[in-house]
């Protein structure tokens, strides 16, 4: 069933054809404007030791392309808009987990976002720029674990933070904090390596980390083999306990639900 949900998240998004063309030259603006800053960054002396500007080209390219976070967004709007209108009484009626189909319809548009938009922008602007291959097999096999380990932090933290509006009714508060929070503390517009060390310090523990910024440092041999499987076990931690907040969150909303409905 949520595979069903999946593929049909994909066609929706694929059936809007000038959508298709607009969210295509937004990423080619999205990648020509971060690779400038990087650039002009590095050109003035005031890059970071931790990283060379390929590398960083790189990252800029895989960050505005394979890890957009618009669908957390769309998530808690669509979420909040089930809420105010009534009709999650409706779904939570059907066999299936509404958290879960949700998250499913909208991997089946970042599957479509990715496979038609993002790669084809990726591969054109790694030609024009410059764009690194992943350090080893090993890291290449771990990067795309820790891409599937990425989508997961992404959605279940989302819809955790979608299913508060449930208590506060508006999700736009909700929608703007989210987005500050990716923003500010994924790693994917401005890696931590950039980051004072204090703070720095606090975000490499963040659960936000594993959603950008440890993948791409695992792609671009950042860290070695074995700091990488250890990388990727502490994330499976975060998605455990991130799948654990939302069961909890998802249980204490539905019984609100029952309450307000007599």
């Amino acid at each position: 069933m949520y595979l069903a949900l999946a593929v049909a998240g994909f066609r929706t998004e694929a059936s809007f054809r000038a959508q298709f063309w607009f969210l295509l030259l937004s990423g080619v603006l999205n990648v020509v404007a971060r690779v400038s800053i990087w650039q002009s960054v590095f050109q003035h002396g005031t890059g970071s030791a931790d990283i060379s500007l390929p590398q960083m080209v790189t990252y800029a390219i895989l960050g505005a392309t394979v890890f957009s976070t618009w669908e957390a967004s769309q998530l808690v709007r669509e979420m909040g808009a089930d809420i105010r209108s009534g009709n999650v009484v409706s779904h939570l009626m059907r066999p299936a987990s509404y958290p879960v189909s949700l998250m499913a319809r909208l991997i089946g548009g970042r599957a479509h976002e990715t496979l038609l938009i993002g790669l084809p922008v990726a591969v054109v602007m790694g030609a024009v720029y410059g764009f690194q291959p992943p350090a080893s097999l090993g890291h290449a096999l771990l990067f795309a674990l820790s891409v599937a380990l990425s989508l997961f932090l992404l959605f279940t933290l989302a819809t955790a933070v979608a299913t508060i509006g449930f208590w506060v009714m508006d999700t736009l508060a909700l929608d703007w904090f989210l987005r500050g929070t990716l923003a500010l503390f994924s790693g994917g517009l401005v890696p931590l390596w950039f980051y004072p060390d204090g703070v720095a310090n606090a975000v490499h523990h963040l659960p936000f980390a594993w959603i950008a910024f440890y993948p791409l440092a695992i792609y671009l041999g950042q860290l070695d083999l074995m700091e990488s499987v250890v990388t990727l076990l502490y994330g499976l931690g975060w998605a455990v306990a991130s799948a654990g907040l939302l069961a909890l969150l998802w249980r204490a909303a539905c019984r609100r639900m029952v309450v307000q409905g007599g």
